[in-house]
């Protein structure tokens, strides 16, 4: 741990041993700790209240069951990316939104604190988290060291309380061994286009794999408008397939639609949580 680190990880359990003794249960108590405040439920808050990780509800494809944290695109992504400036979802949501490319931005800068309070948060709300739907674990051409670090040692310092973590899973182009360790406390998909990713995943240590169908060797492109056609490619779909030696589940929300089913499920869909708990490989075919 580098003494930053080391800086932030004590002045943490500094915190945890100051509420931990003699702060009232029912009394809020305040104090000063880097750019936030902690509260006596263990909380981080910025100055104006709000978490202080950048964070947002889930979507009408995530489901409402999880919360979001994201980093700019192409900014934390490997340059050899093939979707960068090429039919990119998350690109393209930022172009669109411009709100959540600054969004992203509000979370490359990390804090052990900040990390720690975003989880416990989403743990008392009964919410997963889904990391980075947009970005992923690169700054400035290499694996960020440092965030992956902070995240390890949030996670470890909730365990240590003896508090559950939220359910959490993350997919990467980056096959770093670095990433799966982090493992022990979410699952890790390794995002694969190919036969040639998938054994460069595995070389890196990866055991679950999210393989996206860019070639459409699986299926051709999904038909952008709802209708009989999209209801017949949708029907076609295989449920399970073997893509170079490895099973794969096709994805349920692609395959019978988030009207039925989605990530974590909301008030009209059911929660399939297949990879929030990382209990299958899956196929996302292009859509």
């Amino acid at each position: 741990m580098s003494t930053p680190q080391r800086w932030e990880h004590e002045k943490f359990f500094g915190m945890v041993f100051a509420l931990a003794n003699g702060v009232p249960k029912k009394k809020k108590f305040f104090f000063m700790l880097g750019v936030a405040m902690v509260d006596d439920d263990g909380i981080i808050r910025a100055h104006n209240g709000e978490q202080t990780m950048k964070t947002a509800d889930g979507n009408d494809k995530l489901g409402k069951g999880c919360i979001v944290v994201s980093r700019p695109v192409g900014d934390t992504c490997p340059s050899t990316c093939a979707f960068l400036n090429n039919g990119c979802y998350a690109e393209a949501t930022e172009r669109q939104y411009k709100n959540a490319r600054e969004a992203g931005f509000h979370n490359v800068i990390t804090e052990i604190a900040r990390i720690r309070s975003m989880m416990i948060d989403a743990y008392k709300r009964g919410k997963s988290i889904r990391w980075h739907e947009r970005g992923d674990w690169f700054l400035h051409g290499k694996l960020d060291e440092t965030y992956v670090n902070n995240v390890s040692v949030a996670c470890e310092a909730i365990l240590h309380d003896g508090k559950e973590l939220p359910d959490m899973w993350f997919y990467t182009h980056i096959y770093d061994p670095r990433l799966v360790k982090l493992g022990k406390y979410m699952a890790v998909y390794a995002s694969v286009h190919n036969a040639e990713d998938l054994a460069a995943a595995k070389a890196a240590g990866f055991t679950l794999f999210a393989w996206c169908d860019s070639d459409q060797a699986i299926a051709p492109k999904r038909p952008r408008r709802k209708g009989p056609k999209r209801d017949a490619w949708s029907k076609a779909l295989p449920t399970l397939t073997v893509l170079a030696g490895e099973k794969f589940v096709t994805c349920p929300e692609i395959r019978k639609g988030r009207d039925f089913v989605t990530c974590t499920g909301t008030k009209d869909s059911v929660a399939c949580n297949m990879c929030v708990n990382g209990r299958k490989n899956v196929l996302f075919p292009c859509h």
